[in-house]
Parts: structure tokens; sequence; C-alpha cells
């Protein structure tokens, strides 16, 4: 885990605590046994990690990410740095995302379309209900494999 010290100074570190946040909040909604167990700031989290997933996935225009190559969150989140990374191809890169819906040979734009829809749903789900859903296993194991390979980027911006 990085130092505290670390964490709190950077160009890096408001990226890294949002992104933090956000893996933490998964872990809980995972461990949840009751609606009392998700607490709002996890479902605020979950809301922030879909819109962020929605942005750098399916950004309006298509061929200006290409072009640039830079990674996205610094506007859906109101940063001003880059780490010139693009989140599909992180994604594209995870073991995990590769094997699931591997038999029904959709797109990655498709298959990142049910990932996002798949966390909309479930937050939609237990903002309606008194129990909680049981959260889909597979995705957020993604969206949780996805977060800590971008929580390593950031730490070693951070300590560089």
């Amino acid at each position: 885990m990085i130092p505290q010290a670390i964490a709190s100074v950077g160009v890096y570190a408001d990226l890294w605590s949002h992104l933090k946040s956000m893996s933490h909040a998964l872990e809980r909604v995972q461990g949840a046994r009751t609606i009392k167990d998700i607490a709002e700031l996890d479902k605020a989290r979950l809301v922030a990690l879909g819109d962020f997933v929605k942005k750098e996935l399916e950004p309006k225009d298509f061929a200006d990410m290409l072009s640039s190559g830079a990674f996205f969150s610094r506007k859906s989140m109101g940063l001003s740095y880059s780490m010139d990374t693009d989140l599909r191809t992180i994604l594209q890169d995870l073991p995990s995302f590769r094997q699931w819906l591997k038999s029904q040979k959709i797109s990655v734009k498709d298959k990142s379309a049910k990932l996002n829809e798949a966390l909309e749903e479930y937050l939609k789900n237990v903002n309606e209900s008194l129990f909680p859903e049981n959260p889909p296993k597979e995705e957020f194991e993604i969206l949780h494999d996805l977060l800590s390979k971008l929580l390593l980027q950031t730490e070693s911006a951070l300590i560089t």
C-alpha cells in the first residue's frame, strides 16, 4: 500500500484517492449482507465509478481520443493531468475481461457497455429495494481488476 505521506502529495494523489475509494466501495458492496451494510458513500462512489467508466470507455468524440491517446479521467473528475493511457487498452489486457463473455464473441465496445450496464442496473436495484441484490460477481471482479491496475500505475507515478 502507498504510504500516507506520498498519498497526500504529488500530482496524482487526487486521482489515487478517487480510484482507491471506488475500489473500497466495490469491496464493501460485494461483502454486504443487508442493505444497512451498503453506505450512501459506497453508493456514491459506485455512481462515480459508473460515470468514470462510461466517460472513459464511451467518449463522445472517438477521433479525438484516438489522436491524443490521453487518460481522460481528468475531464470526468476535473483533474488537470494525464497518464497517457487509454483505459480501453488496459481493460482489454485484463485476463478477466478477455475471458468474460468470450463464448458470445462480442466486440470490446459491447462488452464494456455491458460492464457499465451491470453496474448501473445494480445501483438502480439497490436504490429501489429494501434488500441488497447480489452484485454481478464477474462484472465487479473485472471493475476491481481495472481499478487495481490503475492504482498501480498511479502509485508508480506518485513515487517517481
